[in-house]
């Protein structure tokens, strides 16, 4: 039997070469087999996969709050600066609120991690008070 991870993976990719009425012939294909009932798990996995392909594409913004387009922007062209020749600014990006970030960002790009967020700083500052 096929698992609903590979039909989602199967999906992704034949998604990535512009195959024409994919939803039609794909629909057809889950009717054909009586695979209806995998639908729900074969879209939580879509999902899943979709999201990792534009992480891995992208840029990863985690922030404390909601965050302006301009200052999205303004995170961007730091990264750019660090990253010459990169084209950052063309990525695009993943936002992610983590709350214990407390303020400032975390940026993640090309595998490198950007961090300048107030909770990683006040680690650093309790570091040096216990030393």
């Amino acid at each position: 039997m096929i698992k609903s991870k590979q039909l989602a993976q199967a999906l992704f990719e034949l998604s990535n070469e512009k195959v024409e009425n994919l939803d039609a012939k794909f629909f057809d294909f889950i009717e054909k087999r009586n695979l209806q009932a995998q639908m729900p798990s074969i879209l939580y996995h879509l999902e899943r996969i979709t999201q990792l392909d534009l992480e891995k594409k992208g840029v990863q913004i985690e922030v404390a709050h909601q965050i302006s387009a301009d200052t999205v922007n303004k995170i961007k062209s730091f990264l750019e600066k660090t990253s010459p020749g990169s084209d950052v600014s063309r990525k695009p990006e993943v936002i992610k609120i983590r709350k214990e970030l407390i303020g400032g960002f975390r940026g993640k790009f090309n595998g490198v991690i950007y961090d300048s967020s107030i909770m990683t700083g006040l680690k650093k500052l309790e570091e040096l008070i216990i030393k």
